[in-house]
């Protein structure tokens, strides 16, 4: 990457180097428009100020689908990996998840290069204001009172808005590393109209790897299988000792509970609301009273670092609180801390001022991507930063945006939820928000996804290539799996649990040589086939109406079973039709009983 003066404007520009924002930038370039980044530190791309991991159960999907759709979080964790393991294996296709430990320099260093081979420039600076012109975001002014101009603008400043750092009694203005926060942009966006909350996350203390009593800890295996996120890896196995766990004890507890009123969590310091699905150790120790222990996992930063993460004992209780209680566990009674552990408050913009597209409803050409719209996580964010860049190159061209359906990707379950309900907790995806996961496995993201990143001119040649060949590979396993054995279609043969695809090999001429990630998907369709036309039917139901109009002057107070939410999004937007309806946010479950009244007025 190279500075950029800045007198010097661009097609779009981007705030922040997280995952959201290299993402948008890298979706930007692809689309061939010019892309400046403007971030507090150059040097601090795609990090990871939380544990070192990617995916999990529902964020493994927006990976995949990152992946498909010509992005590049999967390529990266790829290559960063040093163990990965397959959640939720013993259970159905549409929660099993990949989660990869990675070494968080080498995925730091692989974005750094995607950025420059896509030609991004940065500037090292604070943005302090929006500057629009005629209604419309036409750049940035920066603290030092330049300017930059644009195109469109997308905010991806993650945790730095207005930010402070809570440890104990210690409190400082800052982002989560020490590094300078963002002030002033909280300001510029609340005089553009635009409502802003508080939220808070923190993070688990790092220690010496050469402290810890690794003997006394149990090791985490991972896979034995070759496996891979992007569907253009090679999959391969790992040999690492990356991951061991140990669990907290009445001792641990104990700690806490006599450093009570030193918690800032507790004592009124902190203010921001915190994410329910990621608690903080003192958090779960006074919440489950009756729970013995807790258990946290040790994992390595990076392959040959001298840092080990805790997951599981994230915390903002003072150091000497911190040092007592981390050396009160199983293996840990000589630990030196070298990182503590912090909550972290700052600004986020309600995500319900959102279009499904990212843009703003305030401001034309503003778009926000990541934790700036009240989500946590770098999946999250990673994907709204491909979508937020995408739709921003679309908005220059006047072209039609991309907005996933709920029944089409994670990604549209994540933005669907995110401006059409009210946030009250930083979101995560979680497999159970997917009302149609069914169909949105890990496994299909590029079946589903990869023609629509293809037309909005993101998807290589290379890529391109690839996806016809297993498209074709497919196709000719359905035919395959449309011969009759024994008097019975394969397929149908594959819904009765004591069959699997594998003992088909020697009846069907040619099964056995497609590839094993071919196969595998093949057998879940047959499998679930009755689940999966089930889902489909359920969402054809809805789209099939999508075209229906709506009266202009119809009172949406009037209508019974419609939620605050949606009869404020209805008065809002004004839609003509079912499908601008759901375009503007409103739920699947409100769009189906608006459907009901225009077709009874019941």
């Amino acid at each position: 990457m190279t500075d950029v003066s800045h007198r010097d404007g661009c097609d779009v520009l981007v705030v922040g180097s997280g995952h959201a924002a290299v993402e948008a930038a890298l979706a930007v370039a692809r689309t061939g428009h010019s892309v400046v980044a403007v971030t507090l530190d150059p040097d601090n791309i795609a990090g990871m100020p939380c544990n070192p991991a990617v995916g999990g159960p529902g964020k493994a999907q927006m990976v995949s689908e990152i992946d498909a759709l010509g992005g590049e979080m999967a390529i990266g964790t790829d290559e960063a990996t040093v163990e990965m393991r397959v959640l939720n294996a013993s259970k159905g296709p549409a929660v099993r998840s990949l989660r990869a430990q990675v070494d968080k320099k080498v995925y730091s260093s692989h974005m750094k290069e995607a950025l420059r081979k896509a030609g991004i420039r940065t500037v090292k600076g604070m943005v302090t204001e929006v500057v629009l012109d005629d209604a419309r975001a036409a750049g940035v002014r920066l603290s030092d009172g330049s300017e930059i101009p644009a195109g469109a603008v997308i905010l991806c400043t993650g945790v730095y808005l207005e930010s402070r750092v809570v440890m104990g009694e210690v409190i400082r203005e800052s982002g989560p590393l020490g590094e300078p926060n963002s002030t002033g942009l909280s300001s510029s966006l609340l005089r553009l109209g635009l409502q802003v909350g508080r939220f808070k996350t923190g993070t688990s203390p790092r220690i010496a790897r050469d402290s810890v009593a690794w003997e006394e800890l149990k090791k985490e295996e991972g896979a034995a299988e070759p496996l891979a996120f992007s569907f253009m890896s090679v999959p391969r196995t790992w040999d690492v000792d990356a991951c061991y766990s140990t669990y907290t004890s009445q001792a641990t507890h104990e700690i806490i509970r006599r450093n009570r009123h030193r918690a800032p969590l507790f004592n009124g310091t902190i203010e921001g609301v915190g994410p329910r699905y990621c608690p903080s150790i003192e958090d779960k120790v006074m919440r489950f009273p009756e729970r013995e222990r807790h258990q946290v996992f040790l994992e390595l930063e990076s392959k040959d670092g001298r840092e080990v993460y805790i997951l599981g004992l994230s915390t903002s209780l003072p150091l000497d609180v911190q040092i007592d209680m981390v050396r009160s566990l199983s293996g840990l009674h000589d630990a030196r801390i070298t990182k503590p552990g912090y909550a972290i408050e700052y600004d986020y913009l309600l995500p319900s001022q959102l279009k499904p597209t990212l843009e703003t409803v305030q401001v034309s050409g503003l778009f926000s991507a990541g934790q700036i719209n009240g989500t946590s996580g770098y999946e999250e964010a990673a994907a709204q930063g491909l979508v937020a860049g995408i739709n921003a190159s679309a908005y220059l061209v006047g072209r039609e945006p991309l907005v996933l359906g709920r029944d089409e990707a994670y990604i549209g379950t994540l933005i669907d939820d995110l401006v059409s309900k009210v946030v009250e907790e930083p979101y995560r995806m979680l497999t159970s928000r997917a009302e149609y996961r069914l169909l949105l496995r890990q496994s299909n993201a590029d079946l589903r996804l990869t023609p629509k990143g293809r037309d909005m001119g993101l998807v290589s040649d290379q890529r391109w290539q690839a996806f016809c060949a297993k498209r074709e590979l497919m196709e000719r396993g359905r035919a395959l799996l449309d011969e009759t054995v024994d008097g019975e279609r394969v397929r149908d043969s594959l819904r009765n649990p004591r069959f699997f695809i594998g003992g088909f090999f020697s009846k069907v001429e040619g099964l056995e040589d497609l590839p094993a990630g071919v196969l595998l998907e093949l057998e879940i369709e047959a499998k679930y086939a009755g689940f999966i036309e089930r889902q489909e039917r359920e969402a054809k139901r809805l789209a099939r109406y999508t075209a229906r109009r709506i009266p202009p002057r119809l009172d949406f107070a009037c209508i019974p079973g419609l939620s605050a939410e949606a009869r404020e999004r209805l008065f809002r937007y004004s839609p003509s039709t079912l499908g601008r309806a759901l375009d503007a946010g409103v739920s699947p479950s409100d769009a189906l009983i608006l459907l009901a009244y225009l077709r009874d007025g019941r």
